[in-house]
Formats: structure tokens, sequence, C-alpha cells
């Protein structure tokens, strides 16, 4: 048998010094003076520390002390014996071992000479024992449903069952063998005094090491430095070290193999820690891997080698590491996610990327240090946040500084963040840099040029730069291997800040050691250096970056060696010399008009001089650029000409010319470059002569929209017949206005995505196929297009539909099931039906139920099994296939169906242990100033979560400024990456908060009218009958969850009537056929109703309820009037009752929506009773002798009369025929019911007859 924990584990079980190893759950008068004190005595004789309540004083409840003890054990070990159940305090050891159980405590029962199944079941002495509970405790059911709970969940715990089949003493051996295994496997190596945020990362890593599984695997957990790969691999290890046959931690492994003495001693460390004190007698680190591998190779072993930089140093302990037994699993943490992927064939090799902590886990973390506090103190708010500002999650750091300022004032604080900012903290730096220390010296090299020039650039534009002698792409891989650098979605290069600067200070050290500048940046003053006649020819970039324009004098040409250089806010208007070895070029807003006269730029390979004066005259014709791959002239308001590229720089890639309002000209020989990727003419607005011909083979984005000049001219249509040969196309925004035929634009059959300005018609496919297969985005913005066409079957992978001002459109047409995004905003013609089918088709795609009710506390158990039972998805996890959906519509209304709303810009909820996806929906009102031209600027709106102190921002969007009034409609997945890191208690309060970012005040107010959330919550009813029933009630989770929702009126009777087949009349009940559809008429009227109602167990006659309303039936179910109840009825017994026999229609009338098959009334009301025997047993109720009684009375009594009631109501194709024996007090049984027309009446009423017979 194997020990097992659960998966969740908090953060206690590592930081709670455990006093036992041992808690045992025992019946004293059973077995104290037998089995329980041999066991005791041989696991303390071996070892093993116990707890046993020989001393403790006995009473009602359990005792504090006693619950201290078993929160402090590893194992809890719970002796079942014939009289364990007699005993409350036993029962309430039980519950709270359970509770343990969920925190990683080790669980393990013994059945002593009883049945599991009558534990399970309560049968047999546990079952009266609980029965005696029941009327001791009978105005606290809770407890006794608790102790059967726990009793039936014990039950399932993997155990040894004693039954005298072998001895006393070989039992007591075999647990002590597993016992023995698990203590000496569970040495626990020494973890960080603070824990925080490390439950979200083990349950992550739990899942991919999958302990169960009988395969070996090997893990490689890497990330940034300091980042707390080593205190998560110690926790691991502490926690499943005892499910192995051996286990060894290895620490500081590249530390400790610098030397040949060093490996030995890790090989003698590993070696002897799994065989248990054997000494490793051979010599030589070769021979000791052969013994190491062919002792081991049979043991089911753990192995964690930690802080691992190079694959030699694992080989000298592991050999090629194919040897392992199965189910064996080594963990390797390392700053280089490569270091092992030579070792993907010989065993399953998975990656786990340690992140960042969040805000949350940050503050809370430096605050534990920093405070002896979990929150800041109030004065001391601001500048924590500064400080995690400054960490950017990484727990190193954050432990550094929270110890440096213990116990320090304020005026301390704000100095040391100061320090902080400059001049980097010395323990801080020497770990981050191991890793630069480990590279060679072009990776060096390319390291510092990127902290110092190009963090945020793309990588290719990097790679290209910096290609000189050699291809950087490998050293580039490195860097991202070893966590130094990452990559965006974008393909942007990134570092964590502390990395950023770690790079600047030693490019600063090494600049004093050498006395001489490689890389020069200055952000506030003009270092001197510039100025100066030495010392310039080292100098290999500049960055110099003032936080206002100022005029100076650059004294660049003696600076032979530079290659990057970046300027902001230099006004330098007698520029003479730039060096020919530049091949970086970064100055925005040069001011002149020309490059100098002397410059040669043969090496140039990026060239950015967005919003600058440059004119691009004869001179720079003149030039060759022949590296230039990355032109950037955006904003430049004097180049009127664009002369031939393709003799200037022929290599040119990326092509910028957004908003170059003067540009007239553009040679033709600029369609034939062949290099091009990338080119943007938006708002070129007075184009008036293009290149005919586009041959532009690499070209994959081309945006030529509001060139308002050029779509005058015939120059357009020229350049639309050319757009079929850009076959390599992916994105594309184009002006189509009148312009009458662009059916070749479908010759672009790798169009991603499509955006379409001011056109009158969506392209037509002529000799076509008329398809975008790949499309995931398509866009359509001031433009008179009155339809779409199929846009399913035109784009059939469309994820994205922007719509914005488009006036004229009234329709959408239903869009592909992979559809993510809609927008349709600012003016357009879109009616209501519209946008509700809109709401509904993305509704079907996320799979978002609209009969969510607010729920209660207990709701979190029974939401998935009630979506089911209904034909949703669960109701915590849709169906979605992706993490976030959203809509935006015309419009200022909410739906009505979204379960929380409010005015304002905050709304909040609660939910239960486990976040569920949920849906926002944000109104909001955009006033534009009087006599404002529109403008094409947009506005951000963000969605904020804050949860038990935890706040992030969940999502944000960009809206044109220009738009009117709408509503935002946005859904978030359980899988969304924020939620998964949330730990969650029993309860916890959530708000969503939205905030408008709008840098133009001067155009637009924008404000947020209402906003509201769809969520499974466990929030109150906002009604007061489904209040009422859920306090009142007592019955199954699901039925008093079904309950509350009809008392709202959330179930989706509207939804469900909308969806049925074109054969079933869509106003009538399914069941009846007669009568309109409703929950009282299902409930109440209904025939079926009434035929099941009186032909169940009590014959009740539904029309004793007198009720207007669903919430009047319901407040008369929750609490019956005596009228309603018969003798020995109660008013629980009567509400169950009533909710099973609701159920049961609710469940026929959807089962004749979906599949147009209807059960009769005679099957409807042996579900009936069936069912409510069912949860009448589920409660725990045991009433045999009531029953018996109740049986009797059904009986005909000796001496009296029996009375025959008859009774009856008819649809077009049943009989509901009761009849019913009755006695003299009234209570009765039906006999039979339910008679099909098409039946013979002569072979029902013999029937009848007969059943009468038998009951005397």
């Amino acid at each position: 048998m194997a020990l097992s924990t659960t998966r969740g584990t908090s953060s206690s079980s590592f930081t709670q010094r455990c006093r036992y190893d041992v808690f045992l759950s025992f019946r004293g008068k059973d077995t104290r003076n037998g089995f329980t004190s041999h066991l005791n005595g041989i696991l303390r004789h071996n070892g093993i520390n116990t707890f046993m309540d020989d001393e403790l004083a006995r009473g009602e409840k359990i005792s504090a002390e006693l619950l201290e003890a078993i929160e402090s054990s590893k194992i809890s070990i719970i002796i079942f014996s014939k009289n364990y159940a007699s005993s409350t305090w036993c029962l309430d050891e039980l519950v709270k071992i359970l509770e343990c159980k969920n925190d990683g405590q080790v669980v393990l029962p013994v059945f002593y000479k009883v049945d599991p199944s009558d534990v399970r079941n309560q049968q047999k002495k546990f079952g009266e024992a609980l029965v005696k509970h029941e009327k001791k405790f009978k105005d606290n059911k809770e407890k006794v449903r608790r102790w059967r709970a726990a009793l039936n969940e014990a039950s399932h715990i993997s155990g040894w069952h004693y039954n005298n089949d072998h001895t006393e003493f070989r039992f007591i051996e075999e647990i002590l063998e597993e016992i023995v295994s698990a203590k000496l496997n569970r040495t626990q190596v020494f973890v960080s005094e603070y824990l925080v945020g490390i439950d979200s990362r083990i349950e992550e890593i739990s899942f991919l090491l999958d302990i169960e599984s009988n395969d070996v695997r090997m893990l490689v957990i890497h990330g940034l430095p300091g980042i707390g790969k080593t205190t998560i691999a110690k926790a691991i290890f502490d926690l499943i070290a005892y499910r192995f046959e051996g286990s060894s931690f290895l620490e500081d492994v590249r530390e400790n193999s610098k030397t040949n003495d060093g490996v030995l001693q890790l090989q003698k460390a590993l070696y002897c820690e799994i065989l248990r004190a054997r000494e490793l007698t051979v010599h030589g680190i070769s021979k000791r891997i052969n013994v190491i591998m062919e002792k081991l190779r049979y043991k089911k072993i753990l192995l964690i080698l930690d802080d691992v930089d190079k694959l030699e140093q694992v080989k000298n302990l592991l050999g090629k590491c194919n040897w392992f037994a199965s189910g064996s699993r080594i963990i390797i943490t390392t700053r280089d996610k490569k270091l092992l992927s030579s070792l993907q064939e010989d065993c399953h090799l998975f990656y786990y990327e340690v992140k960042e902590l969040d805000e949350c886990e940050s503050r809370k973390l430096f605050c534990q240090h920093a405070l002896k506090r979990n929150k800041p103190i109030e004065d001391y708010s601001e500048l924590v946040h500064q400080f995690i500002g400054y960490a950017k999650g990484l727990p190193l750091v954050l432990k550094i500084i929270g110890a440096d300022l213990y116990d320090k004032n304020l005026q301390c604080w704000k100095s040391a963040l100061d320090k902080y900012k400059r001049i980097p903290n010395s323990n801080i730096q020497e770990v981050l840099k191991i890793s630069y220390d480990g590279l060679d010296q072009n990776q060096r090299d390319i390291f510092l040029d990127i902290a110092c020039f190009f963090k945020g650039f793309y990588k290719n534009l990097v790679v290209d730069t910096l290609q000189s002698s050699h291809d950087p792409y490998y050293d580039i891989e490195k860097l991202i291997d070893k966590s130094l650098i990452v990559i965006s979605k974008d393909d942007k290069l990134l570092m964590h800040d502390l990395i950023q600067q770690m790079g600047l200070e030693i490019a600063r050290q090494e600049s004093e050691v050498s006395k001489k500048y490689r890389r020069l940046l200055c952000y506030e003053d003009a270092p001197e250096v510039l100025n100066e006649d030495s010392g310039l020819d080292e100098i290999r970039g500049i960055t110099l970056s003032l936080p206002h324009p100022r005029k100076l004098q650059l004294n660049l040409g003696k600076m032979k060696s530079l290659k990057y250089l970046t300027i902001r806010n230099v006004i330098c208007e007698d520029l003479k010399y730039l060096p020919n070895g530049l091949r970086l070029l970064d100055w925005n807003e040069f001011p002149l008009s020309s490059l100098p006269s002397t410059y040669e730029p043969t090496k140039l390979v990026v060239l950015n001089m967005q919003g600058s004066y440059i004119e691009l005259d004869e001179h720079f014709e003149r030039c060759r650029f022949d590296t230039l791959k990355y032109m950037n002239f955006n904003y430049c308001k004097n180049i009127t000409k664009l002369p031939d590229l393709s003799v200037i720089s022929p290599h040119i890639k990326k092509l910028e010319l957004f908003e170059c309002k003067n540009l007239v000209e553009v040679h033709q020989s600029n369609g034939l470059l062949e290099e091009l990727e990338y080119w943007d003419l938006v708002e070129c607005q007075n184009i008036r002569n293009f290149p005919r011909n586009l041959r532009l083979k690499s070209l994959k984005r081309f945006y030529f929209n509001w060139c308002g000049s050029l779509v005058q001219r015939t120059e357009i249509l020229a350049v639309l017949s050319s757009l079929g040969y850009l076959i390599s196309l992916h994105s594309l925004g184009i002006s189509l206005k009148n312009v009458k035929d662009s059916s070749n634009i479908y010759n672009l059959q790798n169009l991603r995505e499509l955006i379409l300005y001011e056109c009158e018609n969506f392209p037509k496919a002529r000799g076509t196929s008329g398809r975008f297969p790949k499309l995931q985005y398509l866009g359509f913005r001031d433009s008179n297009i009155t339809t779409l066409p199929n846009i399913a079957h035109r784009c059939p992978k469309l994820e994205t539909l922007w719509i914005h001002h488009c006036r004229n459109l009234r329709e959408i047409p239903r869009l592909p099931p992979c559809i993510r995004y809609v927008y349709a905003i600012g003016r357009n013609s879109l009616n209501s039906r519209c946008r509700r089918r809109l709401f509904s088709q993305l509704g079907d795609v996320i799979g978002l139920p609209r009969n969510l009710a607010c729920g209660y506390p207990n709701m979190r158990s029974s939401h998935q099994e009630f979506g089911s039972e209904l034909g949703s998805s669960s109701e915590l996890d849709f169906a979605s296939k992706w993490s976030s959906y959203g809509l935006a519509l015309p419009g200022t209304t909410i739906p009505k169906w979204f379960n929380h709303q409010s005015h304002g810009s905050s709304i909040s909820f609660s939910v239960g242990q486990k976040f569920p996806s949920f849906a926002v929906c944000v109104a909001l009102n955009i006033k534009r100033k009087d006599n404002v031209p529109l403008v094409s600027q947009v506005f951000r709106c963000s969605i904020y979560l804050f949860i038990n102190g935890f706040e992030e921002r969940l999502t944000r969007c960009a809206f044109p400024l220009d738009s009117l009034n709408f509503i935002w409609f946005h859904y978030i997945s359980v899988r969304h990456n924020l939620l998964k890191h949330i730990i969650l208690g029993d309860r916890n309060d959530v708000t969503l908060r939205c905030e408008i970012s709008n840098n133009y005040r001067g155009i637009a107010e924008i404000t947020i009218r209402r906003c509201g959330v769809h969520v499974a919550c466990i929030c109150p009813p906002r009604n007061s009958t489904a209040d009422k029933v859920l306090k009142e009630a007592s019955f199954d989770e699901r039925l008093k969850l079904f309950l509350s929702r009809v008392a709202a009126e959330v179930l989706p009777f509207e939804q469900e009537v909308a969806e049925c087949s074109e054969t079933q009349n869509a106003n009538y009940c399914p069941l009846c056929e007669i009568a309109e559809d409703s929950a009282l008429h299902l409930f109440q009227c209904c025939s079926y109703a009434k035929g099941m109602w009186y032909g169940g167990r009590w014959g009740f006659r539904i029309e004793m309820i007198q009720a207007k309303s669903v919430k009047e039936f319901i407040e008369q179910i929750v609490d019956p009037p005596k009228e309603l109840l018969a003798e020995r009825v109660t008013k629980d017994e009567f509400t169950l009752y009533a909710i099973v026999a609701m159920k049961i229609l609710w469940d026929a009338r959807v089962k004749a929506l979906v599949s147009e098959t209807k059960e009769s009334i005679n099957q409807l009301a042996h579900r009936l009773n069936t069912q409510y025997d069912s949860n009448l047993r589920s409660l725990g109720t045991t009433r045999r002798t009531e029953e018996q009684k109740r049986e009797r009375a059904w009986t005909k009594p000796p001496d009296q009369l029996v009375k025959l009631n008859f009774d009856a109501s008819c649809d077009q194709n049943n009989v509901d025929l009761a009849v019913v024996v009755r006695n003299q007090e009234g209570n009765g049984r039906a006999i039979r019911r339910g008679i099909r027309l098409c039946s013979k009446m002569g072979n029902a009423i013999g029937k009848l007859r007969r059943d009468l017979k038998k009951l005397w």
C-alpha cells in the first residue's frame, strides 16, 4: 500500500514544525490496552515519535491540546474498531484529521475487526451509534451530518484491514514498514522562514511530476537568478520524499563540482543518503558512477540536484540518465533552460519556469521581512509600494531589502530607496551576476549591449544590428536559456529591471577599471566625456536621453568604434561628423534637414529619425545604405519624395512613413523591393504618384489607408490590380473608396489580418474560392457597407471582427464558432435583434449559461453537478476554448440576466474555494466636446481585480475616441493565468473596478455609467423568497440550489423554448401541449403535474396550493400551512417531497424539449417515490420504526370501513386516473394511475381490480 497525500497543499505544510511523526486515533475501551498499545510501543521502539492521548482528560468537546497534536503530526493513523463511532470525541478527532489531510497530512485507516463497508455505509454498530447521536444532537443535525460524511470519506482511503486472518504482530509489522519507510525518507531540508506564493507553484509542479504514474520523469526548474528555484525544490522534497524508496537533495552542485574532490563528495552524499549509511569505498569519479547506477537502478528514488550550470555535472552523478527504476523522479534547478535538452531521448524531460511574484505576494513577503507582519503600516504604504516596484517580483531582492530595512525609521527607508535606485545592493548583485560570469566574451558583450541599448527592441532587428563579424543568433538564444533576457509575445527582447541594472553596473565598473568608456549612458546631464579630446576611440555605444530639450555640441568625429547611437532631446545645429561604423542611428526629432556630408553609412542597419526635419535630399540619394534594413521616418513633415530605395538601400526590410503628410511622390522602383517585409503609409494624405506595379514578394504587412489624394486618382486602381501578386501578405489595411472591383484581394490566401476602410461593399469573388482560409482579424472602418456576406463561410478561422462607424450596416450574419472578439461601435444601424443574437452566439461559444443565480456558502460543491443535470456546461469553468472573449455594441443597457449589476465603475461579489469563470459588462458614456473635430486617437478601459489583498489588472482594451455610447462585454475564464495563482479561502470577497485612461480630455469626456458581472457566486440570493429557501430548507444541496433558482426566477424557460425544434409549438408546455408554458403551470396546473402529485405516495392534490406566482408557490412549499400536511408528515418531509416532485417535473420538461419524448405519469410518480426515499436516506435520517408504522397505516384495518377515492384529469393522449385506498384517518395509497386512451379500458380496469385485491 502506498502512502498518499492530497494534491492541494497549503503553505502551513512547510512552515509548521511537526512535533509528532504519528497521531493515533482510537476508541479506548476497544483497543487501548491491546492493539493500539502494541502498535504504539513498536513504533516508538523504532524511533517513530507518536502521540497517544493516555493522559488527556475526556469531556464532551475535544480539547485544544488534542487539536494541536493532530495539526502537529505528519501522519494520522485512524484505528476503526466496533465502538469507534460511539465516541463523539473520536468522531471529532476524525473530522479534524480529514481537515489536516487537505493540508497535506498523510492519513492511514486501520479497520480493526470491522468491515470497511460498515464504516462507509454506517451499518451495524456504526449505524446504531449514529442513530443515538441524532437523538442526542437533534438541535445540531449539522454536527452528525459532518460525522457521517467523515466516516464515509475515511472508509475510501487506502489502508489496512485486520480480521484475525494472521497474527496481530505480523500485521503491526506491515504498518511499521510503511511508517518507517515514510519517516526515514522524509528528512526535511531547511526551508526559508517565510514562504509566500509557493502553494500555486508547487501545485503546478506536482501536476508535471504526476507521482502516481509509473514512468521516469526528469523535471528542469529554471528561471531568473533569485526567483526562488531552490526554495521551491526544497519544499517539493519535504512534501513528496516519503513516497519513494530513497531520496537525496544535493545542494550547490555548481559550486561543489569545481574540483574533483567536490564531485567525489557529491557522489558519496548521493549514494549514502539513498542507501542509508553505507560507505562508498570505490575511488574515482567514473568508477563511482558505475557503482551508483548498479546499486540504485532497482530503487524508486527522488533526487534533486540544486543549482546546476553544466551538463557534465549531471553526468558525473548520474551517468547517461537512462537507468532509473520505474516511478523515479529527478529534479534539477538551473538558470539554463536548455542545459539538459540532449537528455530528452533518455527520459521524459519536463520544464517549469518559475515566474516572479505578483504584487500581492511581493507585498506580503517584503512586509514579513521588513515589518514582521503581512501588511504595511499606514505611513509606510507608499514606500512599500515603491520597493516592491523596484524588486519586480524577485523574492531574493524582497528578502534582502526587507531584512536591511527592518527596525529602521521612515527617513531611513526613503534614503535607502534612493540609494538602491542609484547603486545596486552588493548581495543582490553577487547573486544575479553568477549567470553573467558563466558567459563567454562574445555573449557578455551582447548581454551588455542589450542591457544598455536594445531592451524593448524586436529580436530580428537586434540580431541584424549585432551581426558584424559573426552571427549573434546562437548567443542571444543562450542568454534566453539562462533567463538573462526573455522574448515577449510580440517578439521583443525584454529584461528584468534588476538584471538590466546589473548590466549597467558591470559596464560602469569596467569603465572605472580601464579608465575608458565603452558604453556611455546618460539620462540627466550631458557627460563631459562627449566634449573631451582623448579616450573617445573606445566608446562602443551612447545613449543620451535628456529630460528636456537642450543645445549641445557633440564631438562624434573621433569615436571610431561607435556602433550604437541613441539621442533624445538634444539640439545639435552644427553636426559635422557621424562615425562611419554606426550600425544603429536612433535620433528622434533630428534637427537637421540632411545627414552630414562626410558621413558614409556603409554599416548602418537601423535608421530611426521619427519626427525629424530630414528631407531625403540629393545627398541622401547619393548615399549607399548597403546594410540598411530598418528605416523609420514616421511624422516627418519635410519629406515630399521617397527616392529610389532599390538603389539607395536594396536590402530594406521595414519602411515606416506613418503620417508623412507632405509626401507626394513614391518612386516607381520602390514597388520592386524584393526584401521589403513591412510598409506603413497610413495617413500620407497627399500622395499623388505611387508605384503602379507592386512585385514585393517578401511583403507581409502593408498599410495603405487614409491616403486621401491617391484614392481620387487612377493610381489606386493600379495598386489594387497588383495586390494579387503580394502572395506573402499576412496583414493588409487599405482604403477602397470609389473602388467597385476589389476581387483580386481573394488571391491573398495567406492573409491573417484584413482592414477595409471607406468601402462600399465587401469584395466579391470572381473566379476564386471566395474565401480567406487563414484570416483571423477582419475590420471595417468609416464604410458605407450595408450588408456583410456569410462570414462563417468566407472566413472560417475568424477570431476578431471590428466594425467602426459603418453607418448603414444593419445586420451581422452568424459568425464562425472560433470567434473571440466582436466590436461594433461608433455610428451604425444594428437593430436590437442583431445585438441580442451576437450576445447569444458569443454566449454559446463560451458556454455561458444565463440561468446563474446568487448562491450560498455550500454552493461550491454542487455547481458542476447541477449544471450537468440541466445539460449546460459547468458554471465554474464554462466550455470556452480561450481564456478571454470580448464584445462591444452600441447601447447603455446591461442584459438583465447578469446576476450582479451596479451604478458606477465598481461591483462586488463573493466566491468559494475555486474561482469561477465570469463575464463583465461595462456601459460607457462618451460625451464629445462641442466644435471639436473627430480624431483617430484612442482611450483605454481597464478592469482591475481586488481579492484578499491581491490587486491586479485583468484586462485592458483600447477604443476609438470618436465612438458613441456602447457596452463592453468581456469574459474571463478560470484558465486565465492570473486566476490560476490566486489563493482562496472558504469565502472570498471580490471587487472588480473599471478605470478609464484618456489623454485627450479636451476632445471628449468618458464615464462609466453601469457595470455588471455574471458569475457563479456564493452571495445571498437577491430575492426574499429564494433567501427564505436557503435559510429554512434542509435537504440535498443540489435540490436546494434548484429551488432557490426557481424562487429567483432564473430558470432558462425562454432560452430553451427558443431552442426547441420546429415541430414543437414554442408557446405551449411540452408536456401537456395545451396551456402556455411557464414555471407556475409546470409545477401546479399541468395535467402531468396533477397526475404525478396525486399519484405519488401521499396522493397530494396540488390544487390545495393557491398560488398566483412562482414565489407564492415556493413560499407555501418551504413553509407549508397545516392544511397541506397529512398526519405524521413533518414540514421538512413535505418540503423535501415537494422539491423532489418539482425537480422531476423540470427534468421531464427538459427531456420533452430536447428529445421530443415524454415519460408517462406512472413513471414520473414512481420516480417521485424512489427519489424521495433516496434523498431522505442521504440526509442521514433513519426512520425504520416510523416507516413500518406508516406502512401499517396504509393497510385495511380489520373492523373499519375502507374508502375508495377516484380522481381524474385528461389531455390529448392520456386519462390521468388514480384509485386511492384510504382509511378513516385519511391516510391512503395509490393503486393505479395513467391510462393511455389507445389502451383497452377493460384491461386497465382489470388491473385496478387485481391491485385492490392485494391489499386484503
